[in-house]
């Protein structure tokens, strides 16, 4: 038998292919393969726009964000310590990715999708059918979804090459405890040689996702360099446990969506914000599209694919990739958190380029020259000479 769908990985991604592929289709045959056992965790910063929240409701999924409180402050501050904290301008969460991918991967699972746990070896996509060559032996499928992470199988059996350095990140990821105060989103960019930031997510008042990253670096620095600088900027004094790194592939050099009957999807695309490392909201957006191109489209899913994504993120794409290029000169980030400050507008235009889908249209373009200009220091008017 040959699946209708088959989805390698059961992250944000996967479970969310999953999960619309019960909603458009719900007679058709479906298998997810994951090799890891869940509950588990994955080093990542663990914060969910509003963007990826509307998502989850889409997906019939917004109870994974119960018993979590929302983001009460969003604070930028740039590489000359320029700062703006203000009220987000919508709602988002913070979720220990431990606890966020076993309520989607459950939710996913509950649909009665075939689950196996196995670790996929191999693609061999011809014809009308894909089979991948697994360790619990072959499936079969006429449409198969990559979501199996930034070091995807898939996404090397179809292409057979990684992304480039310059457009890779490392980053990473620990818990320190919460300061006082308001539940305080930051993001800390600093001017480090390549445009590198830190993070710090709340999750409740007791403890905060943490993390540092550096991007587009021909060589990645050392681990305990950027171990070092998340618990300068970050811990408060305070240890940081439950430290990983992980790896980028940033949107920067082009998403890599696939072919013919094969997507690729989230971090296996390199649907990665080259601004910030966000990457849970492009996994559930690219998710539930390739899943609904493959059920719908089965005659030609990757056009449709292609199609539907570039359609809700190309601008966005190619937004970041421009600001991420000229983000790796420190006045730059010193201006636009600058601007920021001056505009509310503005403020939420960054916001939704660094997490959400924002894009530089006319219109707001006009939003960020007029935060520029109102961010500029005013001159007293000379006098005429008497």
């Amino acid at each position: 038998m040959a699946y209708d769908l088959a989805i390698v990985g059961a992250g944000p991604a996967g479970a969310a292919a999953a999960l619309t592929a019960r909603l458009v289709a719900p007679d058709a045959d479906v298998v997810l393969l994951e090799r890891a056992a869940f509950p588990r965790d994955k080093p990542c910063g663990d914060a969910l726009s509003p963007d990826a929240v509307a998502e989850l409701a889409k997906l019939g999924a917004a109870r994974t964000v119960h018993g979590f409180a929302p983001v009460e402050r969003l604070r930028l501050r740039s590489p000359g310590g320029i700062e703006v904290a203000d009220a987000p301008p919508a709602i988002g969460y913070v979720v220990p990715r431990l606890v966020f991918d076993e309520r989607l991967a459950s939710a996913a699972r509950d649909t009665g999708i075939d689950w196996r746990q196995a670790t996929v070896r191999g693609v061999d996509p011809a014809g009308d059918r894909v089979t991948l060559q697994t360790s619990a032996g072959d499936v079969t499928a006429r449409a198969v979804i990559g979501a199996d992470g930034a070091n995807s199988v898939v996404r090397r059996g179809l292409t057979g090459a990684a992304p480039a350095a310059r457009h890779m990140g490392v980053a990473v990821r620990g818990y320190a405890p919460a300061p006082a105060g308001p539940r305080e989103l930051q993001l800390i960019w600093e001017a480090a040689g390549a445009l590198a930031y830190a993070w710090s997510f709340p999750i409740d008042d007791r403890r905060c996702n943490v993390g540092y990253g550096v991007f587009g670096t021909a060589t990645p620095p050392r681990r305990a360099h950027l171990v070092e600088r998340m618990t300068a900027l970050l811990s408060n004094g305070s240890s940081v446990d439950s430290v990983r790194g992980h790896r980028l592939p940033l949107s920067s050099g082009g998403a890599r969506l696939g072919a013919g009957r094969v997507l690729l999807v989230g971090d296996a695309a390199s649907l990665i914000n080259p601004l910030t490392g966000e990457g849970i909201y492009y996994a559930l957006l690219s998710g539930r599209l390739a899943a609904s191109a493959a059920l719908r489209s089965p005659g030609a899913p990757s056009s449709a694919y292609r199609a539907t994504l570039y359609a809700a993120l190309g601008a966005h794409l190619r937004s970041t990739r421009w600001l991420a290029r000229l983000a790796a000169k420190p006045r730059v980030l010193d201006q636009l958190v600058r601007a920021a400050s001056a505009s509310p507008a503005t403020l939420e235009l960054l916001a939704d380029l660094a997490f959400g889908k924002g894009a530089l249209t006319p219109v707001t373009a006009l939003t960020l020259a007029s935060g520029l200009a109102r961010s500029l220091p005013s001159r007293a008017t000379p006098r005429r000479p008497t």
